[in-house]
């Protein structure tokens, strides 16, 4: 059977939830350079709540299900959390790539 150390999931899933970050500040700039929004106008985006609460959320799950049927808690959710990093990485790299072909005032 598939096993991690302990202090790889929670360091996957902060790491994630930190990828999010960025993938939410770049989706909100290629929005804002699509509307044409000017430099001076532009927003920000917060992070909290949902670092640090979203993944010491998903790490009780993985906890809690390993519990019952060991390693899979950890392996389902530390599975769901690379591919939405993956998908997370290609709207990121998407959106930064938008940014640098429209953005002509940054």
């Amino acid at each position: 059977m598939f096993s991690f150390p302990a202090w790889l999931l929670p360091l996957l899933l902060f790491g994630v939830w930190f990828l999010w970050a960025f993938a939410a500040i770049a989706e909100k700039r290629a929005g804002e350079v699509r509307a044409g929004t000017p430099p001076e106008q532009r927003g920000g985006v917060s992070i909290l709540p949902v670092i640090p609460l979203f993944p010491l959320f998903f790490w009780g799950v993985a906890w809690f299900a390993d519990r019952f049927f060991p390693p899979w808690g950890s392996v389902v959710v530390g599975g769901l959390h690379v591919v939405l990093a993956l998908c997370m990485l290609a709207t990121l790299f998407r959106d930064l790539r938008f940014c640098r072909l429209h953005d002509h005032r940054a």
